[in-house]
């Protein structure tokens, strides 16, 4: 009976013992339990001591229950920075290793608070491992290696990814090309802006656009200085990562202007009076980027009045384009019916429709007078009609 109670105590003193080392500790005198007696005043010290004590801190990590830690801790400890600190009170260690009286085995002791009156010296560093910081303590008094804080640092932001679209690859100088940037992603965020950049051959930014507010579309209008240009898109996200300009990054070609056949129609007043219907085809060449040369040959049907009669006509004009969309003309023409005259040209067009790289239309007005009866408002044929260029 007495055995049994003896054995009874001994585990109830072991448990007790094994309690009373992770039990909840403030601490409010450093230096009674020192980790080794050699005096830390210095970075130095802090060095040599874990190099004499490398199996002793070992153990120690492994009594605080932290041994797959010590692996990362003897690996990064030599290039670690360390930092001389005060520790205020009132400050929490998940852990602290001590020797009791500096002398025997290394123990360890968790949930410690510093409980004294004032501040204490102490040096500081950080391991990694698994994406978390371990924070480690050395208090200058007594060299007792803590563990004060393990941080987990927030997730690293992830860059948005740019997704563009443009409206054609392939334009003439003047016009605008829109530049569709809405399904552009950000895993992790949302985009605060978009910039559109236009860049020539030589890569020097001609246009430069931002929009902060979806949809993420602009318009560009591309110049007339060279052949070829580049695209840029790049996408900003609310923590003010961008986007691989690679991402979004494309050459269009300037195309050329090239002559093409030119086909009218239309309706003519004579004020004399008469009344045509003409049409004409022909053919335009280019003489620069807006200037173009336009020969028509067709003829003017009567269809109403009583003054002269129907008519062919062959006709020169100089055609320039004020704006993609606008143009003037002016030139002379050859009028043989009834009567053979020179009359002279004007006309303003418009463009109304067009299909890219095929064909364009355009609503015309148009003034023709007999050149030797400028005067006589009886000589004037004004015109309405449609152009369509091939």
């Amino acid at each position: 009976m007495k055995k049994k109670v003896l054995i009874f105590l001994s585990l109830c003193l072991l448990v007790a013992c094994s309690s009373s080392a992770f039990a909840a500790v403030t601490l409010k005198h450093l230096g009674a339990h020192p980790f080794s007696k050699l005096a830390i005043t210095s970075e130095a010290d802090i060095r040599i001591l874990v190099e004499k004590h490398s199996a002793d801190l070992e153990d120690g990590f492994t009594k605080a229950g932290n041994p797959e830690l010590f692996p990362e801790f003897k690996a990064q400890f030599p290039a670690a920075q360390i930092d001389a600190i005060q520790v205020a009170p009132g400050e929490r260690f998940d852990w602290m290793l001590f020797r009791k009286k500096s002398s025997g085995q290394v123990k360890a002791i968790k949930d410690v608070t510093w409980g004294g009156e004032e501040s204490f010296a102490a040096f500081r560093f950080y391991i990694d491992k698994n994406e978390q910081r371990y924070e480690f303590i050395v208090p200058a008094a007594c060299g007792n290696l803590s563990l004060r804080n393990v941080i987990i640092p927030p997730p690293l932001n992830q860059d948005p990814v740019c997704n563009m679209t443009l409206s054609s690859s392939e334009i003439t100088c003047g016009q605008v090309i829109v530049v569709d940037a809405t399904g552009s992603t950000d895993p992790d965020g949302t985009i605060s802006e978009v910039v559109f950049k236009l860049l020539d051959a030589s890569n020097q930014v001609v246009v430069e656009e931002s929009v902060t507010e979806a949809p993420f579309i602009q318009k560009l209008t591309v110049p007339c200085q060279s052949s070829q240009y580049t695209v840029k898109t790049v996408v900003i996200d609310n923590k003010g990562a961008q986007s691989s300009p690679a991402d979004c990054t494309q050459t269009i070609t300037v195309a050329q202007h090239k002559g093409g056949p030119v086909a009218d129609i239309g309706f003519a007043h004579q004020f004399d009076p008469a009344s045509y219907i003409f049409a004409r085809v022909g053919y335009e060449i280019p003489l620069t980027e807006k200037l173009y040369a336009m020969g028509l040959a067709g003829g003017f049907a009567r269809v109403g009045g009583y003054d002269g009669g129907s008519a062919f006509t062959v006709d020169a004009l100089l055609h320039y384009y004020l704006t993609e969309k606008m143009s003037v003309a002016a030139g002379a023409g050859f009028w043989v019916g009834q009567d053979e005259n020179i009359d002279l040209i004007v006309n303003v067009g418009y463009l109304i429709y067009e299909q890219p790289e095929k064909m364009k239309t355009s609503l015309f007005i148009e003034g023709r007078c007999e050149a030797d009866d400028l005067i006589s408002s009886k000589a004037t044929r004004l015109g309405l009609g449609l152009r369509f260029q091939f």
